[in-house]
């Protein structure tokens, strides 16, 4: 292996290592501080940039980014969604709960980017115990269907928060086996690109040095 071999690979194991300590970062900021959510998308996003850019500068050909662009993109949505859940259930208490009252607004957003305005939705569902005791605050949630799993009149599981007055989302929305398994391919895939880049550094160098100095002695008639 030459020098501009071995510094490739060395590079490349460096990427790596900058892409895992970024994405665990972000997923620990996740499940130890919940709130942080976008803080800890951000810093995900970030260790997949670092992947690609490393990757597109370390070799040059480009054709590589079509296969790690999905990879990591997987690998990061996995780490994520799997630390919101944990994080969620870090915090919340699981509570059944009645479904008392749904209401719905829509509001119509004015900005820049769309002049015409866009439709916020926004449902509220009023939720007391099941021996009749309010909950305070309202679950909410922000979307045009809203929770379709349930209506008024339903029992159903919730998580809450430390205070019992702050619901957070049905349990329902925690899925740890979906998590895992985005999460599983997204790794796997990732580590097929990162051996394959690998090997294109290895191999690839060599077949240059052959075009370029010709072939081997013994590789001669």
């Amino acid at each position: 292996m030459d020098s501009h071999s071995l510094r490739g690979q060395l590079s490349l194991l460096i990427v790596m290592a900058a892409t895992v300590i970024l994405l665990a970062v972000g997923a620990a900021i996740i499940v130890l501080w919940p709130n942080l959510l976008l803080a800890g998308i951000i810093i995900g996003c970030c260790s997949v940039l670092v992947a690609l850019v490393g990757i597109g500068r370390i070799l040059d050909r480009r054709w590589v980014l079509w296969f790690a662009v999905p990879a990591f993109a997987l690998a990061g949505l996995g780490s994520i969604m799997l630390a919101e859940d944990l994080g969620i259930s870090r915090v919340g208490e699981l509570t059944e709960v009645v479904v008392v009252d749904h209401t719905s607004e829509v509001k119509t957003v004015h900005d820049s980017t769309d002049p015409g305005g866009r439709k916020v939705y926004t449902h509220e569902y009023t939720l007391q115990h099941t021996d009749g005791s309010p909950i305070e605050e309202p679950m909410i949630y922000r979307g045009k269907d809203g929770f379709e799993e349930f209506d008024t009149g339903d029992t159903i599981s919730v998580l809450i928060g430390a205070d019992g007055n702050a619901p957070i989302e049905p349990a329902e929305s925690i899925d740890f086996a979906a998590d895992i398994a985005i999460l599983v391919v997204g790794v796997l895939l990732s580590a097929g690109v990162y051996l394959m880049c690998a090997l294109l550094l290895l191999f690839g160098n060599r077949r240059y040095r052959e075009d370029r100095w010709g072939a081997a002695p013994w590789m001669m008639d």
